[in-house]
């Protein structure tokens, strides 16, 4: 009664355990789009970029945030290092000491809208690094 079935199930397993693979390397693999901070604009908020800029303010906040403002002489775009993120930075060996005001910073993360301007959110524990 099933006979016919079954190779119909065991086939349609197989496509979705592949086609779910495929995802799942595709999205792994996926590199954020360079550009420098003057193309960053709001149309690009929820998308992931990489860019890179001088550090010109930085700002700790109590509770562990790091605030940083990166510049490319033309714009400036927001870059918050929220505490959690901060602690996973610790693996690496950064500490907010190391983001110092001159520093070049190359930053990948989710375009967002704080207030008004634009940022740069880090997600994953390579997304920020410090060139110089």
């Amino acid at each position: 009664m099933l006979e016919g079935k079954d190779p119909l199930l065991f086939l349609s397993l197989i496509c979705s355990f592949i086609g779910l693979a495929l995802i799942y390397f595709a999205a792994r693999n996926l590199q954020p789009k360079e550009m420098s901070i003057s193309e960053i604009t709001p149309e690009l908020i929820g998308r992931t970029v990489t860019t890179h800029g001088i550090i010109v303010y930085k700002k700790v906040h109590p509770e562990g945030h790091v605030f940083l403002t990166i510049s490319d002489k033309k714009t400036k775009i927001q870059v918050p290092l929220f505490a959690g993120y901060m602690k996973s930075l610790e693996e690496r060996n950064l500490t907010e000491r190391d983001f110092k005001v001159g520093e070049e910073l190359i930053v990948s993360g989710l375009v967002d809208e704080y207030r008004g301007s634009l940022q740069i959110i880090p997600r994953k524990l390579n997304d920020v690094r410090i060139v110089s």
